[in-house]
């Protein structure tokens, strides 16, 4: 399934991560945790993202791991502020890049086998994009993240919105954490395996952090698994992204069962949180930023 390749789309950001007592600017977003991830185990990858000409040296960083990138035009670049207290974070959002079209894509998905599709916010990824998803009818693997979350004022809050019943539509495999699967149960006010019906998923993963989390499949199966020990916990900005990209990898390339999938998913995490996977090193910035009064964020 994987012979030709993946394409990730969605926001590359700048991110400035707090946490204790300490900060640090680095490149972050599904396309580069997930993109890496995928490029590590020999996958071809493309991402597909926005990101402003004043910034496109952060781009250099993906361009190292040999991921094919597709760049759009853009005035600002995604940018987070995560404040981390333990695993309770808290974010704002002052700067967003335009919307990724349908023109951005369609010149590419007859190259990959499969979409990796990882919205920040509600509107990262256009309407029309998702529908010409729809008409060619590839496997899509959905990260709901950021259609669980509410923009206002360049703060982050909880908040299910519309975009994501489109999205649900076009998705094979959906992945959300302990938080953001009670939200979106609540959005539809149905059950999971109900939701899995409704929108003819095959499989829903759902992260609970250092519990592990389970997996449910289209036959209402439900397979749990442990969450691997961390001694020391590193910066755990992009540790979902890492388990969805290595559960697509031990599902539809290693050919494993769900239960070995979450194991090495997780194994990989925890590398990831102990900062022994993608490093610091290789995603840290020295950029300076200054606030931008006139910066969009999405309603």
């Amino acid at each position: 399934m994987l012979e030709k390749g993946i394409a990730v789309i969605g926001s590359t950001t700048i991110d400035k991560n707090i946490y204790d007592n300490k900060s640090q600017i680095k490149i972050g977003g599904v396309t580069t945790y997930s993109g890496i991830t995928y490029r590590r185990h020999g996958i071809t990858t493309q991402i597909v993202t926005n990101v402003a000409e004043q910034d496109l040296s952060i781009l250099n960083k993906l361009d190292h791991e040999q991921i094919a990138i597709h760049n759009g035009a853009t005035t600002h670049t995604t940018q987070f502020t995560n404040i981390f207290s333990g695993e309770q974070r808290r974010q704002k959002l002052p700067f967003t890049a335009s919307p990724i079209k349908a023109n951005q894509i369609e010149g590419l998905l007859d190259a990959v086998d499969c979409v990796h599709l990882g919205p920040l916010h509600p509107l990262d990824i256009g309407s029309d994009c998702i529908n010409l998803l729809a008409k060619l009818r590839l496997p899509v693997f959905l990260d709901v993240q950021g259609y669980t979350r509410r923009i206002q004022d360049a703060k982050v809050y909880t908040g299910v919105t519309n975009q994501i019943k489109a999205a649900l539509k076009i998705a094979r495999i959906v992945k959300a954490n302990e938080s953001e699967i009670e939200s979106v149960l609540n959005f539809f006010d149905i059950d999971l395996a109900a939701l899995l019906t409704r929108y003819d998923i095959q499989e829903f993963v759902v992260t609970q952090g250092r519990k592990g989390g389970f997996v449910i499949d289209k036959k209402n199966n439900e397979i749990r698994y442990s969450a691997k020990p961390v001694n020391v916990s590193s910066d755990p900005t992009g540790a979902g992204d890492i388990f969805f990209a290595a559960y697509v990898i031990g599902r539809f390339m290693k050919k494993m069962n769900i239960s070995d999938t979450c194991a090495y998913a997780a194994e990989l995490t925890a590398m990831q949180i102990s900062g022994n996977y993608i490093t610091e090193n290789q995603l840290g910035l020295s950029l300076s930023r200054r606030a931008d009064k006139n910066a969009k964020t999405p309603n």
